[in-house]
């Protein structure tokens, strides 16, 4: 079963079309910030919104608080 998250998609770290290339940024950014906070690189649950983007984990809402959050399946965690 796939779990759907909820963000604000403007608080995203990183967005891409690519998987790849939003793994790469995470791994960057994690790194470059020594961050001990996981992350993870989701995809829009809307098949009309394509790519990917990069969250922090504890950030994520199970329900949708406000109309600015997506709802997301998580892709990988970080």
């Amino acid at each position: 079963m796939e779990e759907i998250v909820f963000f604000n998609p403007g608080d995203a770290i990183a967005n891409s079309h690519d998987f790849g290339e939003a793994l790469r940024s995470a791994e960057i950014y994690k790194t470059r910030n020594a961050l001990q906070s996981p992350l993870v690189i989701v995809k829009p649950v809307n098949k009309d919104d394509a790519g990917f983007a990069v969250y922090f984990a504890d950030e994520a809402a199970q329900q949708a608080e406000t109309n600015k959050q997506q709802a997301y399946h998580i892709e990988k965690r970080m």
